[in-house]
């Protein structure tokens, strides 16, 4: 990518400016020369169970509450980007005529990679966003889990390929984390479909060595583990920083229809994963 630029979605209640997804999108911005896009809107919901019992002023306070604590998320995760030299902006006002995850979704349109957590837990669910940029924004998107605070590193990349479209497509939208990679494991996940493909083993590490990648390919047994736990496992014991691999996935009236893997790895990352659809 040329100059590229990365947007950071960071939800009110789910972030932290030291962890998780700021965490990683200010190193990722900071290892790849980026630009970073801070998103952080403004969503004004009541917060007191005491709705009736509320006065015009305590409902004004509470929203003007918010709206500070909106921006001090903002300030602290640009003010950390700015401090190690990263090039950033934060946003916390957005259109509110068309709904705030269409609104982050038209964002990430215009950047070259999405950057959120998926917690569920909260009012404006990160799952709900994170599946909105992954079958919308036509953009790889990198989910992280909320417990990251690793400092970034990107010197082992695991990808999953199964010689499909869309695995393909995955592995070229990361290919600025993987000539950040030391060591490049492709892993194939066998025992649930066959793969029809030609090219062989040695191939694919000479096509891709190429692109100036260390690249291995191995092809591992499902066993009784479903795909995404095989994946997930595989990286791990790799030592992996990063787990590339594609988003499987339609849409039907809105309402998505998800890839087991992908379903399963956005329930519960274990590590930073980028998803492309």
């Amino acid at each position: 990518m040329t100059n590229p630029t990365l947007m950071l979605y960071a939800s009110l209640e789910a972030s932290e400016p030291m962890s998780g997804s700021a965490a990683f999108a200010v190193g990722a911005a900071s290892a790849l020369g980026a630009h970073l896009d801070v998103l952080t809107p403004f969503v004004d919901i009541p917060v007191s169970d005491n709705w009736k019992g509320r006065t015009a002023e305590q409902i004004e306070q509470e929203s003007e509450t918010r709206r500070q604590r909106t921006a001090s998320l903002a300030n602290a995760i640009t003010n950390r980007a700015q401090e190690i030299g990263v090039s950033v902006t934060g946003q916390t006002e957005w259109a509110h005529a068309f709904g705030v995850i269409p609104f982050v979704g038209d964002q990430a349109k215009l950047r070259d990679l999405c950057v959120t957590g998926v917690d569920r837990s909260i009012f404006l669910s990160e799952r709900k966003v994170a599946e909105h940029l992954l079958f919308d924004s036509g953009r790889p998107v990198i989910i992280v889990p909320a417990r990251y605070a690793a400092p970034f590193a990107c010197k082992k990349v695991t990808v999953a390929w199964d010689h499909s479209r869309t695995s393909a497509r995955a592995l070229h939208d990361a290919l600025p984390f993987l000539h950040l990679a030391d060591e490049v494991n492709l892993v194939a996940v066998g025992g649930e479909k066959q793969f029809q493909t030609s090219p062989d083993r040695a191939t694919i590490e000479a096509v891709l060595g190429r692109k100036g990648l260390n690249v291995r390919f191995e092809q591992i047994d499902l066993g009784k583990r479903t795909i995404g736990q095989a994946l997930q496992d595989f990286a791990l014991e790799r030592g992996a920083e990063l787990l590339v691999m594609g988003a499987y996935g339609h849409s039907r009236l809105r309402e998505f229809i998800l890839g087991g893997a992908t379903r399963e790895v956005l329930d519960e990352p274990q590590l930073p994963v980028l998803m492309s659809h």
